[in-house]
């Protein structure tokens, strides 16, 4: 009986797996042709015995949009059942697959594809952060997945961005490990603690700063930010105030640099003296027994032989003719040139820095541009590079920043050789009054010294006015912005001009008028334009020459007529005003009545009593009274100050006191002021000085 038993059940599941295959096969025949009621029902017949090939069945007809179960969840789960069922199955069970079914791992896979294929393009339609996050979890086989993980962390850099604030990126690092991303979303990470963190103006927030994020890159510049807060005005007591206070600071040493040099402002050996008692920790030690060793030695430049060498106050020679070039003494050294290179030597003569520049500028703040190699870079006093030789150009220093341009474009650095701020420029200049003109693609205006934009276009170009006043032109059009962008008028003019003694012309329609440093309107649009108003037509003194009828007149600074529109030509505001009818000029006073005569070919401006005037191609000096105080006898006369004069007789150059004083004879092929109190006289090779407060000559002695 248990043999008869075996033999039925065995028969019985032998049946059952045919009947099985039966189900399945019909399943694939009904999906192939389309009568997705039967292969359902088949292949949820055959799940248990024929996994794989039912699941895989099952997905199509989910996948498919044709049919009334299209399901792209349920597709989903039946292609992973399919695939990973048949990695569980029989090798055998697999080739009868491949061989009744012509189904195998590779087509299950594929379907898969497909599945994930569609997926991804549902993500892309929605294009959200968490789509993406959602495809890349659902489909880690998929092509796609490095594409989506890369779309992902894009949205979610921009979102982080969009928000802007430490938080966001620090909340982005954690959750996304793209490089790409990662180096930006931490440079702005760094400078929203910054901004977060910093009040303007406020030393404290800096130090504040400092403290909370001392790992930031622009904990730098916030220590730059203290040294240039707490040495604002530069004095004495600041930098000691500054040196006590924060010891640490990088800046320290400029610092002291700057607290000796204005401690010895007077430049004597008592001074220094006692700026080493007083500041015995002083750093520089050197410095002070340099200094002790050539205080209050003069020297000048003298040519000799077609060489440059110095002399001290007496003319004598204290360094040999010897060299092809030689500047003038700053921050205690001259660049000189032998063979067409350049070096640098002290008072003594001495070399300090070895010749090896193909060009080399004066020192200036402890800093020199020099050429190297056809590269430009920034030297200190000692020949250290602070910026070593790489630029296509470098700026000067201007209010402790100075441009560089490489290859790629302008950035600027401090004078310790920091980069101030991380922008790239196309274009940029140096800083004055806190800012600096730059362009940045078709971006233009003005940045602060953290590198921000205070105002910029894309359109046209600016300049700036006054304050935070901007004149903004475009192609035909002209007015005045403020830095955010809103402007002063409603409408724009045909030109706006530089503001002169609080006042600047403004034109439009072909009438002109002018405005004040604030963009008021002071002097109505109703003057006509004539040849080289914009020239003529500023103020000077408070007072402006216009036209009206083809005829001169001069207004005050409200609009208000001082001389009647009478005049073919008026000069300068003063004591007397310049005039002319056509025939001579003269002067009058402000109540239109004639001092001087008409009589000279030209008449300038008095100043301090004396006014140059010309005749017959030859010029000289008169007083109110007209009287000559200097004759009438040179080929020209310019002012250099209330009291000297650069006169030319029979082709030479002298100077003379406003009263007719000699000063220094008319000898000189060529004569030009080095400060207001020193004056280099040339005359062929040999050069001398005159110095003012001496009254004295100086010259080379044979």
């Amino acid at each position: 009986m248990t043999r008869y038993k075996y033999i039925f059940l065995s028969s019985l599941g032998l049946f059952l797996i045919t009947l099985g295959s039966c189900k399945i096969q019909k399943g694939f025949e009904s999906l192939d042709s389309f009568n997705y009621f039967e292969a359902k029902k088949n292949f949820e017949k055959s799940i248990q015995k024929e996994k794989s090939p039912a699941s895989y069945g099952l997905s199509v007809i989910y996948f498919r949009n044709d049919n009334p179960f299209h399901n792209l969840d349920s597709a989903y789960h039946y292609s992973l059942l399919s695939v990973e069922s048949f990695k569980e199955s029989k090798e055998k069970t697999q080739i009868k697959w491949k061989e009744k079914l012509d189904f195998s791992l590779e087509k299950a896979k594929l379907h898969r594809k497909e599945i994930s294929d569609l997926a991804f393009n549902k993500t892309v339609d929605e294009n959200t952060v968490l789509a993406y996050q959602g495809f890349i979890a659902k489909y880690p086989w998929s092509v796609f997945k490095e594409l989506a993980e890369q779309r992902r962390d894009s949205l979610a850099f921009l979102n982080a961005k969009s928000i802007g604030s430490s938080t966001a990126y620090i909340e982005f690092l954690k959750k996304y490990q793209n490089e790409k991303w990662e180096n930006k979303a931490q440079t702005l990470l760094f400078r929203a603690q910054f901004d977060e963190t910093i009040i303007e103006g406020l030393t404290q927030s800096y130090v504040d700063f400092i403290n909370k994020f001392p790992d930031n890159p622009l904990v730098r510049d916030a220590e730059f930010q203290i040294y240039s807060l707490e040495t604002k005005a530069g004095t004495i007591a600041e930098y000691r105030t500054f040196i006590r206070s924060f010891p640490k600071n990088p800046f320290i040493n400029d610092a002291w640099t700057s607290l000796y040099r204005l401690s010895i402002a007077d430049y004597k050996k008592e001074t220094i003296e006692k700026f080493s008692n007083d500041y015995s920790d002083f750093p520089f030690q050197d410095l002070i027994q340099q200094d002790l060793k050539l205080v209050g030695k003069k020297i000048f430049q003298f040519i000799k032989n077609e060489q440059y060498g110095f002399m001290d106050e007496s003319g004598n020679v204290v360094i040999p003719a010897k060299y092809e070039f030689a500047g003038e003494f700053n921050n205690g050294l001259a660049v000189v040139a032998k063979n067409g290179i350049y070096g640098y030597i002290n008072k003594d003569g001495v070399l300090l820095i070895d010749y090896k520049y193909e060009e080399a500028m004066d020192f200036d703040q402890g800093r020199a541009i020099v050429l190297e190699n056809d590269k430009y870079g920034i030297i200190d006093v000692s020949g250290t590079y602070i910026l070593n030789p790489k630029y296509k150009d470098i700026g000067v220093f201007s209010e402790g920043l100075a441009y560089v341009q490489e290859e790629k474009g302008f950035q600027y650095y401090t004078l310790d050789g920091s980069l101030a701020f991380s922008t790239m420029y196309d274009e940029a200049f140096s800083f004055d009054k806190g800012m600096a003109l730059v362009r940045k693609n078709e971006e233009k205006g003005y940045i602060k010294k953290d590198g921000s934009f205070v105002v910029s276009v894309e359109n046209g170009s600016l300049k700036h006015f006054k304050d935070s006043i901007f004149i903004h032109e475009t192609r035909d059009s002209v007015n005045l912005m403020y830095a955010n962008g809103e402007y002063l008028f409603a409408e724009s003019f045909d030109q706006i001009g530089v503001l002169k003694n609080n006042r600047a012309i403004i034109e439009k329609n072909g009438q002109y008028g002018y405005i004040d440093g604030k963009g008021k309107i002071i002097i109505p649009m109703e003057h006509t334009p004539y040849s080289n108003y914009t020239q003529f037509a500023q103020f000077e003194n408070g007072h402006v020459v216009i036209k009206r009828n083809g005829k001169f007149a001069m207004m005050d600074s409200l609009g208000k007529s001082v001389l009647p529109a009478i005049f073919t030509g008026i000069g300068t505001f003063g004591e007397l005003i310049p005039i002319t009818k056509g025939d001579g000029w003269g002067y009058s006073n402000k109540d239109v009545y004639l001092k001087i005569k008409y009589q000279y070919s030209y008449a300038y401006g008095f100043v301090n009593g004396g006014a140059i005037v010309e005749r017959d191609d030859l010029m000289g000096v008169i007083g109110l009274e007209n009287e000559e105080i200097i004759p009438i006898a040179f080929e020209s006369i310019k002012r250099m100050s209330n009291d000297i004069l650069l006169v030319k007789q029979a082709g030479f150059y002298g100077l003379l006191t406003i009263s007719n004083e000699t000063v220094v004879a008319s000898n000189y092929d060529r004569i030009q002021e080095l400060s207001p109190n020193l004056f280099q006289l040339i005359k062929g090779q040999n050069v001398t000085y005159y110095e003012v407060n001496n009254n004295r000559i100086i010259s080379l002695q044979d």
